[in-house]
């Protein structure tokens, strides 16, 4: 009876915390991206009150406060430099001609076409794939589509703000106070446990901080590298070609599927570039260098920077964090490949400390205990 009791009162307390959770999950978010943001943050906090001029020294606040404070410009540095060429491509956006872009793709799809005719008995002869294609780019393109965000911008203004606001609070006060998420998690655990914590949120923040680190570094290496061959092989707009290098670096830290989304976001902005402007080089051949510079810079990405990155930063196999980004798409879609890496790398860390008896943990997590 007494165990009964006992696992019912564990499975309530599941229960709770879960519903809570999810009841909270907004401020839930604003601590996680505020981790995020502190453990980027800690190593140069680290440089600055390491800096000794005489007796000297820099206090922690404000080593805290001057972190923050480069990372916020940083943040809007980038908007500020990305702002004004998405308006550009907006402007490209509105002033496309759909006509000149069906002049320039009808001899390719022309073979297309009368395949489908002869494939379909159904299809008419008339049939041309590339009237559908523009009508739905037409009805893609209707300012109507983007009404209803407009209407609620200033909502989307306000929850920023707090969101803004809350995440700069939370994160100075973990950069300030070294070891705080540590303190309050031994004093939710018996005695006998507090050194296992303490170990374990010490690995946590040593692999995780060199893991966005590096996807920081990742991201930035994909941009400059498709930004460039953009501007000085494809020969399209600076200014284009930027953002859509950061766009991709950006998308970049979605593992995988970022790098897909990426190529296809490159392929229409070249399209839609070619159709505004009187470039010499055919259609098809542009289109094929563009996605030939993504593919190059992905290569380079994949075989350079990405096995540093996981295989350093987090110690895990290749093939390892290949099959848990999977299983973490098909539980949480996109969201949950984003955090596979981070929450796989915490999980592989307390299972170190917590369950060392067991030979798989002991498999698993090897490479944790050697490094």
């Amino acid at each position: 009876m007494d165990k009964l009791a006992k696992y019912i009162i564990i499975a309530g307390a599941t229960v709770l915390v879960l519903f809570l959770g999810w009841y909270f999950r907004t401020i839930l978010l604003y601590i996680a991206v505020a981790v995020v943001i502190s453990l980027v943050g800690k190593p140069i906090v680290r440089a600055i009150t390491g800096i000794r001029i005489k007796r000297f020294h820099i206090p922690r606040w404000l080593a805290a406060a001057i972190t923050l404070a480069l990372i916020i410009c940083i943040c809007l540095s980038l908007f500020l430099l990305l702002a004004p060429m998405i308006g550009q491509f907006v402007h490209l956006l509105n002033n496309m001609n759909l006509g000149t872009l069906g002049n320039q793709v009808y001899e390719p799809l022309e073979k297309l076409n009368e395949f489908i005719i002869k494939s379909i008995p159904s299809m008419t002869p008339d049939f041309r794939i590339e009237v559908y294609l523009f009508d739905y780019i037409r009805d893609f393109l209707n300012l109507n589509t983007f009404s209803n965000l407009i209407v609620s911008l200033a909502s989307f203004i306000a929850d920023f703000g707090i969101a803004v606001f809350s995440i700069v609070f939370i994160s100075f006060f973990l950069l300030l106070e070294n070891g705080l998420i540590t303190n309050v998690l031994t004093t939710l655990v018996p005695d006998r446990l507090e050194d296992n914590v303490r170990r374990a949120t010490k690995s946590i923040n040593s692999l995780l901080s060199r893991y966005f680190a590096g996807i920081f570094l990742e991201s930035l290496f994909v941009a400059t590298l498709n930004s460039l061959g953009l501007v000085f092989i494809a020969k399209m707009d600076p200014q284009l070609a930027i953002v859509v290098g950061f766009a991709s670096g950006i998308l970049n830290i979605i593992p995988y599927l970022g790098p897909f989304i990426g190529d296809l976001l490159a392929v229409v902005m070249a399209l839609i570039f070619h159709i505004n402007n009187a470039v010499e080089m055919p259609l098809l051949l542009f289109l094929i260098v563009v996605l030939a510079i993504f593919i190059f810079t992905q290569f380079i990405d994949n075989y350079v920077f990405q096995p540093l990155i996981y295989s350093n930063s987090v110690k895990a196999h290749p093939l390892e964090i290949f099959l848990i980004i999977l299983i973490a798409g098909q539980i949480g879609g996109v969201f949950g490949i984003l955090i596979a890496v981070p929450l796989y790398t915490v999980l592989r860390v307390i299972a170190s400390e917590f369950l060392s008896q067991s030979k798989f943990v002991q498999k698993l997590t090897q490479n944790i205990k050697s490094k």
